[in-house]
């Protein structure tokens, strides 16, 4: 970090003292300028009057993403800052264990992303590795399941397909989806139910359901499995008759 801006006219509040004593105590300039310059240096970025000048975004080793637990996002090839910024978010919200990006013909960490990440990109271990297959074989070889989010022939609901967790989780590019080598590395690939008039979600909103299923599947395994515990097997709905027609014998039903 080197520069704190603040906007000419930006009305004081708690949040803005404290930002500026954080940067007077790390001894860092700070100067009141134009808004129009943060305008020009952002690219219209909405900076909400507050810029600080920092170095690039220091990347995680793919390794100690690895060793943590808990769902392992990986991206493929998403281009658009505003949905990188959206899932990054929602990876922080869900307690994942990282963050893995292509260094190549992708998004990376910029001024956008952490803008639309809200801050969430500062609380996350992003790798960014030169080939996501390798990275995935990887993944894969610590014990994890590769689950890919694609529609089309291969596919399986996501709500109604069992999931051993955790997963590496693939979300494709929002054009093309999941790149053919990294389809064939996945031994899941899910899709989520389109009811409505509607084809597709984009990709920040599918992968965003689809962590979060993740984040219940994992606290179900914790807390010993809800749902197996309360398992009708093939029987579908006919305990619900079974029950209710108990319940009229025993006469504690209206």
């Amino acid at each position: 970090m080197s520069h704190l801006w603040i906007a000419d006219g930006l009305k004081a509040d708690d949040r803005l003292d404290e930002i500026v004593e954080l940067a007077t105590a790390a001894e860092l300039p700070v100067d009141t300028v134009p808004r129009t310059m943060l305008d020009d240096i952002t690219n219209g970025v909405n900076h909400q009057g507050v810029l600080l000048e920092v170095g690039d975004h220091k990347y995680a080793d793919l390794e100690d993403i690895i060793e943590r637990p808990g769902t392992i996002l990986v991206l493929d090839h998403v281009q658009d800052p505003q949905n990188f910024g959206t899932l990054l978010r929602t990876a922080d919200a869900a307690g994942i264990a990282g963050v893995v990006i292509p260094s190549d013909r992708s998004v990376s960490v910029s001024p956008a992303v952490v803008n639309a990440s809200a801050g969430a990109v500062e609380h996350l271990l992003i790798a960014q590795v030169p080939n996501i297959g390798r990275a995935l074989d990887k993944i894969e070889a610590s014990g994890r399941w590769i689950a890919g989010l694609a529609s089309g022939e291969g596919s399986s609901d996501l709500f109604a397909t069992d999931v051993p967790t955790p997963v590496a989780l693939v979300v494709g590019s929002e054009g093309t989806g999941i790149s053919q080598g990294v389809r064939k590395r996945c031994q899941l690939l899910l899709s989520i139910p389109m009811l409505g008039k509607i084809e597709s979600l984009n990709a920040a909103t599918a992968g965003s359901i689809a962590l979060y299923d993740m984040l219940r599947r994992e606290r179900g395994e914790a807390e010993g499995d809800d749902e197996e515990a309360f398992d009708y097997g093939d029987e579908g709905d006919d305990w619900r008759i079974d029950a209710f027609n108990d319940l009229q014998e025993e006469g504690e039903t209206p």
